[in-house]
């Protein structure tokens, strides 16, 4: 998990950079998933109950959070690879590398996650970090070279991108708290 942190504030201090780096590492995606990505969405999804010790909520409901938000990001991770497969292809120099998909989307979902937990772990929530997103779509935009995508593809793949990796995330968690109620 720690080389995944890295990466992550690598991204955020400096997205051409991090992207970069990520490129030459080159960790097989199992790998991230299963020592970076999982690990941090399981503890985001342990964070929701900081909002018990902040706002009095009853321990059922903060449960049921717990279990979407982790499923949020789980899911999220499959559906954005998913997406990419089938729309990116035209958008990119050469073939379809699956291997940097499963990437690029690991990294974009863990930056969201990062966010989750800064905003579950604070007693107020800035205004400021429900912006944060936008900026997590500036690192995407920045990863268009990691993906080798065409310069003159590069806005068709970041809707590809917003729309299947980025919004997934928010659309799933808005469908799973209707079902929870």
């Amino acid at each position: 998990m720690k080389r995944y942190l890295k990466n992550l504030f690598q991204l955020i201090l400096s997205p051409g950079n991090g992207w970069e780096d990520i490129g030459t590492t080159d960790d097989s995606p199992r790998d991230i998933a299963a020592s970076g990505f999982y690990p941090l969405i399981a503890l985001t999804a342990l964070s929701v109950f900081m909002q018990g010790v902040y706002h009095h909520v009853e321990f059922l409901v903060l449960f049921m959070r717990m279990i979407v938000t982790f499923l949020v990001y789980f899911v999220s991770y499959f559906f954005g690879v998913f997406v990419l497969s089938l729309f990116a292809e035209p958008t990119l120099e050469g073939r379809y590398d699956d291997r940097r998909a499963h990437t690029y989307v690991l990294y974009t979902l863990g930056l969201l996650a990062l966010i989750s937990l800064i905003i579950n772990v604070l007693p107020v929530t800035s205004a400021m970090l429900f912006f944060l997103p936008f900026y997590v779509a500036l690192i995407q935009w920045k990863g268009t070279v990691y993906m080798h995508v065409k310069h003159e593809k590069i806005g068709i793949f970041m809707i590809i991108a917003i729309l299947g990796v980025l919004m997934p995330t928010y659309v799933f968690y808005f469908l799973f708290s209707l079902i929870i109620g």
